[in-house]
């Protein structure tokens, strides 16, 4: 069942429901009001009736001409009875097949019942004469209010068939000028398909639900796509790379199979493969790393990191490397507080100031300190530099720029540096001039 049939379904019912529940009140409101007019004539009979039987001698001929009048007029399909209350038990006897016991008493106590009895309706009243005391019942069926009755009946039965057909029918239309965009946004969902990401929902205006849906199922497009495109590239450039050492091992084997060499020849031969391997190896790692990046910044927990120590645990790290002595280091005696993962801010550090000595023969400056509005950590070198018209691209995916080509690596390493900073609320700058040395600067702004 589509939506908007539910939706018309649901408000028909509720409001049918309150019609119901309205129907019936009117209904027994009016119908009790019909029976107790009906049984005010009764009583108004009743009384007639006793003053027809027994004020013929104490009234004028023309006061009892008006009464005989009357008991003719009124309600002439009635039926009375006359009962004397001289004799108790007798009156009960009497009285039976009408009232019920406590009835009984409230007519013997002075007092007006009204009752009802194989579908009549019946009144009864306690009348004292000088001539002894007397109890008046009269009886008759409400013929004209029963028709009343179903009348209204029929008539508000009629009206709720015609409302809850209306409402249905109105609710509909409603519904389905409110589904309307709902069915454009899913015929236009259809369209977006792996190849077709570039397509976008219709954008609405103002600020309701629908507008904001639309809002963020675009963004999330725009977003898959930029995901998409880059794992396409991503994808296309890691084949690529992983080719390289690959084929060198594959050509390195097979002309080991053209003949014979001397065992010297063959331990070259081996440590070129060797050294392919290594290179595969680093490129398998540097690749994974990037990879997991976002899964491990948003899933293996991050924390409230101190930027300082977290930058004295790299420099130690190179005091024990092939760089030992290289690097200096100027600190504020501060501490900033940053929320990142641990072992992913040391690799990001640990790339960019690796960078940084590869490519340069001197030493590497690494400079923290607060700033205005938050933290810096400054590295600079005094290396090849950066072309100028490359300097947006390094931290492109597998790119390198074209006076490294000498160097090893595989340009992953500070794009997977750019991506954690990123993550971690970092914004990086880069100055550079070719062949005059290289600063890039960490900025954070906002401490946790």
């Amino acid at each position: 069942m589509k939506i908007k049939t539910k939706l018309a379904l649901l408000y028909t019912l509720i409001t049918v429901g309150i019609l119901v529940i309205v129907f019936v009140f009117v209904y027994l409101l009016t119908s009790k009001n019909i029976d107790n007019n009906y049984y005010t004539l009764l009583f108004d009979k009743a009384l007639i009736t006793a003053q027809k039987h027994f004020e013929k001698d104490e009234l004028s001929q023309y006061a009892y001409q008006k009464i005989l009048d009357s008991y003719q007029r009124l309600l002439p399909e009635t039926t009375e009875r006359v009962i004397i209350v001289n004799n108790r038990q007798d009156a009960t006897d009497e009285l039976a097949p009408f009232l019920d016991n406590k009835q009984i008493e409230e007519l013997f106590n002075k007092h007006q019942v009204k009752f009802e009895i194989d579908n009549l309706s019946g009144v009864g009243i306690y009348y004292p004469d000088n001539e002894g005391n007397f109890i008046i019942i009269v009886t008759a069926r409400n013929i004209q209010g029963d028709y009343l009755k179903d009348t209204l009946k029929n008539i508000l039965i009629t009206i709720l068939i015609i409302s809850s057909v209306v409402i249905f029918g109105l609710l509909w239309w409603n519904a389905k000028m409110i589904t309307r965009p709902l069915q454009e946004m899913v015929i236009r969902m259809q369209e977006i398909t792996p190849k077709a990401l570039h397509l976008r929902l219709e954008e609405r205006t103002g600020s309701d639900e629908l507008a904001q849906t639309i809002n963020y199922f675009n963004r999330m497009i725009e977003r898959l796509e930029i995901s998409f495109n880059s794992q396409k590239t991503f994808v296309a450039n890691a084949s690529h790379e992983l080719k390289n050492p690959l084929t060198a091992i594959m050509g390195e084997c097979e002309v080991m199979q053209l003949k014979q060499f001397t065992p010297d020849e063959y331990k070259m031969s081996i440590r070129r493969i060797e050294s392919e391997i290594e290179r595969l190896s680093a490129l398998v790692n540097n690749l994974f790393q990037l990879a997991q990046t976002d899964l491990d910044i948003s899933e293996s927990g991050t924390e409230r990191l101190n930027v300082m120590e977290e930058l004295q645990s790299v420099i130690q790290y190179f005091e024990y490397s092939k760089y030992k002595g290289r690097i200096s280091l100027v600190k504020d005696e501060i501490s900033f507080h940053i929320k990142s993962n641990s072992h992913l801010l040391f690799v990001a550090l640990q790339n960019i100031i690796e960078n940084a000595c590869k490519y340069s023969e001197d030493e590497v400056s690494v400079r923290a300190f607060k700033t205005k509005s938050g933290f810096q950590i400054s590295i600079a070198d005094k290396g090849i530099g950066i072309p100028p018209g490359e300097i947006g691209k390094i931290f492109d995916t597998f790119y390198r720029a074209e006076n490294t080509r000498s160097y090893k690596g595989a340009g992953i390493g500070l794009s997977l540096a750019h991506k954690i900073l990123t993550l971690s609320g970092a914004d990086i700058e880069v100055l550079s001039m070719e062949k005059g040395g290289t600063t890039i600067s960490i900025v954070w702004k906002n401490s946790f």
